[in-house]
């Protein structure tokens, strides 16, 4: 997905790799007051609950798919979807418009709230080349063991499923690079909570002055 277009506030970037400790500090920061906009929830929604998403994916790609909540059996359409490039971009058609409309009322939210700037909750941000969108991408690293543990152990996942979508994500030293800040999740939540803050405070400092400017 792309960043909706619709607010003229400030867009930050966050994302990080498969049980980096991304959304432990997408929380952080919400928790902080901040407006933070998560893409891939908004991308679940769209198949997770019963609706027109829903009722397009049935229509294209068959009743088969539809479970007894009246959602989509995600599993089965990712395997239709990732065998054939046609049925893959039919379902990007599908889900990105309806995201990016989601993401534009939050935003539009927020600048009527007053709020000086937003943040996009984007696991794949660097995967698909979406940092020129943003005002700044924060990247959130952790060791590789660590983030290999966390996930069997909060999701119940074994090593091999952890290693694949690893795999699969840009590498750290491809974050590193292309960040503009980084936050590393090494010691536990309170300095992971401090560091975070932190980053944010780094680059959304002068985000007002910007903001005056191009009103004036």
């Amino acid at each position: 997905m792309t960043p909706a277009t619709s607010a003229s506030l400030p867009r930050l970037g966050l994302t990080g790799g498969i049980g980096s400790g991304k959304s432990t500090v997408a929380a952080i920061w919400r928790a902080a007051g901040h407006r933070v906009i998560d893409l891939d929830a908004h991308s679940r929604a769209v198949l997770d609950v019963p609706g027109e998403g829903v009722e397009e994916a049935v229509a294209r790609f068959g009743e088969g798919l539809r479970t007894p909540a009246g959602t989509i059996d995600r599993a089965a359409l990712a395997s239709i979807a990732f065998a054939d490039p046609a049925a893959r971009a039919d379902l990007e058609e599908i889900v990105l418009g309806r995201v990016d409309r989601a993401v534009a009322a939050e935003e539009h939210q927020a600048a009527d709230a007053g709020e000086p700037f937003v943040v996009h909750d984007s696991p794949l941000l660097l995967e698909k080349h979406q940092e020129a969108g943003y005002r700044a991408v924060v990247a959130v690293l952790a060791r590789r063991e660590d983030r290999i543990d966390r996930v069997m152990r909060d999701r119940g996942k074994d090593r091999a499923y952890v290693v694949s979508i690893m795999a699969a994500q840009v590498t750290d030293r491809d974050r590193i690079r292309r960040a503009d800040r980084l936050v590393l999740n090494t010691s536990g939540r309170d300095v992971l909570a401090d560091r975070a803050e932190h980053a944010l405070a780094v680059v959304t400092a002068g985000l007002g002055d910007l903001a005056d400017s191009a009103e004036r």
